[in-house]
């Protein structure tokens, strides 16, 4: 490795970002916003780092993957004229960072950890295919894990005495609030600081650009995230400028953005006959669970006796008795 360039190891990327790991993203941006050469490593392994964690940044021959010294290595190796807004700002680059910890990085976790239908159809099976053999097995479930224990602790909250209801909804609600207070300050600026990008915008990025980016269904947070279009035009902004697609990255999205046209265009070509076939499965069901009563002898009408001339004749002789009495 030059001397010149730093190494930093990272979970790989997906959904059209540079690593799909919300602090990997914000090491891989701030680089960016400062112009100083990073070389990615696609680790995708966890296990053996210094802190169990990624990313991991390598410079000088040292190992580091505290977030708050891998931002400042690299803040130092900036280039004069290339550094991002610091200085006067640096008071609200604090306050906000210390906001996000507290209030979105637990709904961000629930989202991708303890969501149940996110992580079932989205972030098991995507840590479990990067992962390497045999660790695919135990990465997944150690990452939830530790997911929950920094949700609960950030919440301070016994799980046993609480309703995993009001859990969440203790969580969304300062993560949404978090949203809006970020929101309110970014305004219509390019960035939050003015025309260039801070170590604010990279944290941001971190959060918000995967939850934007994943398939992942009908969530709470990124609706109202979507909400907050200048949020989401910032991400947006930040991934064409710093990280625009390769030609096999451009090829790949056009790929699957024609696989869900033609899904929503089946689908919604199918919705009449969905509820049509839905509407004779029913009736069929229901005289066929009728007939089933009629011949196994479950249901009866009462016209048997009608046709039997012995139940007249029993009821002309009561009352022949009745007039006798």
């Amino acid at each position: 490795m030059a001397d010149d360039v730093l190494e930093v190891d990272i979970w790989e990327g997906d959904w059209e970002l540079p690593s799909v790991d919300s602090d990997c993203l914000t090491v891989l941006a701030f680089s960016k916003f400062c112009g100083v050469p990073c070389r990615a490593v696609k680790r995708n392994n966890p296990v053996w780092t210094p802190s169990g964690t990624l990313p991991v940044l390598r410079a000088d021959g040292k190992s580091v993957s505290k977030m708050s010294e891998m931002l400042e290595i690299i803040k130092k190796r900036s280039p004069t004229g290339v550094t991002p807004q610091v200085g006067p700002n640096n008071a609200d680059v604090k306050a906000f960072s210390s906001l996000m910890e507290q209030k979105l990085l637990p709904a961000v976790l629930h989202t991708w950890w303890l969501d149940d239908q996110t992580y079932v159809d989205v972030t098991r099976p995507w840590y479990a295919h990067a992962s390497p053999f045999p660790l695919n097995f135990y990465i997944p479930g150690r990452l939830h894990r530790t997911a929950a224990s920094i949700v609960y602790m950030a919440e301070n909250v016994d799980p046993d005495n609480i309703t995993k209801a009001e859990i969440e909804a203790k969580i969304y609600k300062d993560a949404k609030e978090c949203l809006n207070h970020l929101s309110y300050r970014l305004g219509e600026q390019d960035f939050f600081f003015g025309s260039l990008p801070s170590e604010l915008d990279a944290k941001v990025i971190g959060y918000l650009a995967p939850l934007l980016k994943a398939p992942v269904q009908t969530n709470r947070l990124i609706n109202h995230l979507k909400a907050c279009t200048n949020l989401c035009t910032l991400c947006n902004r930040v991934l064409m400028r710093y990280f625009p697609l390769s030609p096999e990255e451009m090829e790949l999205k056009r790929k699957r953005d024609e696989e869900t046209r033609q899904k929503m265009q089946i689908d919604s070509l199918e919705f009449p006959n969905k509820k049509r076939n839905i509407l004779f499965a029913a009736l069929f069901a229901a005289v066929a669970m009728l007939s089933y009563a009629l011949s196994s002898g479950i249901v009866k009408f009462g016209t048997e006796n009608v046709n039997n001339p012995d139940y007249a004749d029993d009821d002309y002789n009561d009352d022949d008795d009745d007039d006798n009495g």
